[in-house]
């Protein structure tokens, strides 16, 4: 059965990561010749999840953008910062368009196989994924497939960015339809770090999310009983609930990728590739996939491929401080904003930034506690 069943690469997940890997492979004549499985458990057709990410430049995510923003406002309980994004937009894609314009180019692409089935075993050492719908060998195999049972986080730090979301409608023109609160603080923190997020997709239709980062999730009722009382805060009472989500993205620098071989390669959160400080994915994976093809389209081994750089440090001593603070995590975001330009910022959290502007970040924010934590975590890694 394997022999009639054998692909060049093998795609497990067809989430995010997967298909914006399989766009990337069909998008380049160079891979025309290969043979791809993309295997997924279910029809990815609902909109299950909000995407949100900013850029300066166009890419393959601009062809499902729902809609952009080019105004952003950040708060907290004493501070308020409205500004122009510019040379950034934020930009945000609806799950549900981007599941069905990536899956046509996959159904229109003739070295291309979508099968639908769970995986139930990867064979590393034999190159074969077993699913409830056949046995399939492969020379590469590429998992989405996050597990994280047995990863022992001793050295690594991790955290759960949990939330729940309302998109609302409302009577009244209660919304800026051209600018995003990309953080407001403002809400009780009740020793964890707490925020509104709110996309606007018009004067009076928005999403409105309540985010934790924090080590254990809530009740539902607790994220809906803040969004209630935020928007009552905020003078908006009179509304329709038009759509609901829910999510739950874990926050760790643990080095996944060191686990991966040249044959078996884990990508997107499963993969390490998650932001460990803000939680944004799907834009990360353009620059990872763009190396990946680059390796591949050179047949350079795949195990040589590392993501530790210099931010993933920076990050690993961000999660550090925000688990120490105990609470007081939303002050170090504050300093952020408010001890430098914004634009600074998202090109620091976009990984562009040069070294001098990294310095001049850090000497705005408590520079003490991040030295601490920078002392234990060399301590901790000589243990």
């Amino acid at each position: 059965m394997i022999s009639n069943n054998k692909y060049d690469y093998i795609i497990c997940g067809g989430g995010a990561s997967g298909l914006l890997l399989s766009n990337a492979l069909i998008s380049d004549s160079f891979f025309d010749d290969k043979k791809i499985l993309i295997i997924e458990k279910e029809a990815k057709v609902d909109n299950d999840k909000t995407l949100g990410f900013w850029d300066s430049k166009e890419s393959i995510l601009d062809e499902v953008v729902y809609k952009e923003w080019e105004y952003a406002e950040f708060k907290d309980s004493e501070f308020h910062n409205s500004f122009r994004l510019n040379p950034f937009k934020y930009k945000m894609i609806k799950s549900s368009k981007f599941y069905s314009h990536l899956g046509e180019k996959i159904s229109n692409a003739d070295n291309f196989t979508y099968l639908k089935a769970h995986v139930e075993n990867i064979d590393q050492e034999n190159k074969i994924v077993k699913t409830d719908n056949g046995v399939f060998q492969s020379s590469i195999i590429f998992s989405s497939i996050y597990d994280d049972k047995g990863v022992k986080f001793n050295k690594y730090p991790l955290l759960k960015q949990h939330f729940i979301g309302w998109t609302i409608e409302t009577k009244d023109q209660s919304f800026d339809d051209n600018k995003i609160t990309f953080m407001d603080f403002s809400v009780d923190q009740k020793n964890e770090i707490r925020f509104m997020y709110i996309l606007p997709f018009s004067k009076n239709k928005a999403l409105v999310e309540y985010t934790l980062f924090s080590s254990s999730v809530i009740d539902d009722k607790e994220y809906e009983s803040e969004i209630k009382n935020y928007l009552k805060q905020n003078h908006i009472t009179d509304y329709t609930i038009l759509d609901k989500e829910k999510g739950l993205i874990p926050m760790t620098c643990y080095p996944f990728f060191e686990k991966n071989t040249d044959s078996y390669f884990k990508i997107g959160t499963a993969g390490g590739w998650t932001k460990p400080s803000t939680g944004y994915t799907v834009k990360n994976s353009l620059d990872k996939i763009d190396l990946i093809l680059n390796y591949l389209k050179k047949d350079k081994p795949l195990s040589k491929i590392s993501f530790k750089n210099r931010f993933w440090y920076y990050d690993l001593l961000f999660l550090d401080v925000i688990i120490e603070s105990k609470g007081n995590g939303s002050k170090v975001f504050s300093d952020l904003f408010r001890n430098n330009d914004p634009i600074k910022i998202f090109k620091f959290l976009d990984e562009k930034t040069s070294f001098r502007e990294e310095l001049s970040i850090f000497l705005s924010v408590n520079v003490m506690t991040f030295v601490r934590s920078l002392f234990k975590r060399i301590l901790n890694f000589s243990i």
